[in-house]
């Protein structure tokens, strides 16, 4: 399956809308992409609401991508009212490592706060 990803830009906030599958075949692409916009910007949104699967490599992509997030003193949030997606954070416990919102007005807030 192709994977999409859309970027808004508000103010220095980036909003990384994904849709489709984050796998093994995806993820080297969502990484590559997203880690451009984190040079350009360490706060990051990333809408998961239209992601119909992920993996555990798409997991550690998104890991990866706090990490490099982390590490310019920034933050990564993760909007998912997919109840799917939310159940994968549960399972692997990533929800204590991800800030995870519902929507991404939340998110915006959260940064303009």
């Amino acid at each position: 399956m192709n994977i999409v990803l859309r970027t808004e830009q508000i103010e220095d906030i980036f909003i990384i809308d994904i849709e489709g599958e984050v796998d093994t075949y995806t993820s080297s692409k969502i990484k590559q992409d997203i880690l451009k916009i984190v040079d350009q910007s360490a706060k990051i949104i990333i809408s998961m609401e239209k992601v119909k699967f992920i993996d555990s490599t798409g997991l550690g992509i998104l890991i990866g991508i706090l990490k490099k997030v982390k590490e310019k003193e920034g933050e990564m949030i993760i909007v998912s009212p997919n109840s799917y997606i939310n159940q994968i954070f549960e399972i692997t416990g990533l929800f204590k490592v991800f800030k995870i919102v519902e929507n991404s007005q939340q998110a915006i807030d959260y940064f303009k706060k």
